[in-house]
């Protein structure tokens, strides 16, 4: 989005071919015997005629775009050949403000903008899923390893693992569309959030696991001759993510409770 009056006249302008910055024009949008609107790989741009007579106010209407433009350009990727629809409206906006529309170009730039920022949005709620998912795949492919291995021990921590896993990426899926991402993170933040998720969410199964089997919480379940009600707690623990932070507060408080009414001459003994 920058503004250039050089020696190159607008006509002589060429895909392929270096500017007069020496940058390598990548597209023309609009190309006049006044100006020419084109973009190279990173800034969409407009180079004027030094010859003619309405450049001076074709240089003050751009300039009145100037903060509009600049936000713009602060959320478009440093490589545009990826939004080249939305380049597509920028060069037309910034075209039809060269003629003093400046209100139709306004209009065409907010419209642009959304466009941008729906589309950072998109991407990385993709991003964020497509990283649960591969979560869950390495959990269900570890626990595959340790079945074919005979590690029964292994394989029934990998199971309730893998359970969390499915818990957490079905939270995430019925999530998805109240999901929400800040568009200035990039595209390995919005991976790692993603997979964090599910990492909390098998670590949540596990400590469900372990309260059980000790016989802290719903001891009834681990004495079932089937491992069933395990897997089927460990999915819950996965999809509801305050539920564990939930039973471990609760038994902090209750720990704390049965040691301020425990009499001083039991503590004694």
């Amino acid at each position: 989005m920058f503004l250039m009056c050089c020696s190159k006249k607008p006509n002589d302008f060429r895909i392929k071919a270096p500017d007069n910055d020496g940058n390598v024009v990548e597209r023309i949008y609009l190309k006049s015997m006044e100006y020419v609107v084109y973009r190279t790989q990173n800034a969409i741009r407009i180079d004027l005629d030094d010859d003619n007579p309405n450049t001076a106010t074709y240089i003050d209407n751009h300039h009145k775009l100037g903060v509009i433009l600049a936000r713009i350009y602060s959320w478009l990727p440093e490589n545009l050949s990826w939004s080249e629809p939305i380049n597509r409206q920028i060069a037309r906006a910034i075209a039809v403000n060269a003629k003093g529309k400046q209100d139709e170009a306004i209009e065409m730039l907010n419209h642009a903008e959304e466009r941008i920022l729906n589309l950072k949005t998109l991407q990385g709620k993709l991003q964020y899923t497509a990283s649960s998912f591969a979560i869950v795949g390495l959990a269900l492919l570890t626990l595959i390893v340790f079945y074919e291995n005979g590690a029964s021990g292994y394989a029934l921590y990998s199971g309730v693992a893998f359970c969390g896993a499915l818990g957490g990426v079905l939270s995430v899926a019925v999530g998805y569309s109240s999901l929400t991402i800040d568009i200035d993170a990039n595209a390995a933040t919005n991976c790692m959030i993603g997979a964090s998720r599910i990492l909390i969410a098998m670590s949540a199964a596990l400590f469900l696991y372990f309260a059980i089997a000790s016989g802290v919480l719903l001891s009834f379940i681990g004495k079932m001759d089937s491992n069933d009600g395990i897997f089927f707690v460990s999915m819950i623990a996965g999809f509801c993510e305050m539920l564990v932070p939930s039973i471990m507060s609760n038994l902090s408080e209750k720990i704390g409770n049965d040691k301020l009414s425990k009499p001083k001459g039991d503590e004694a003994a």
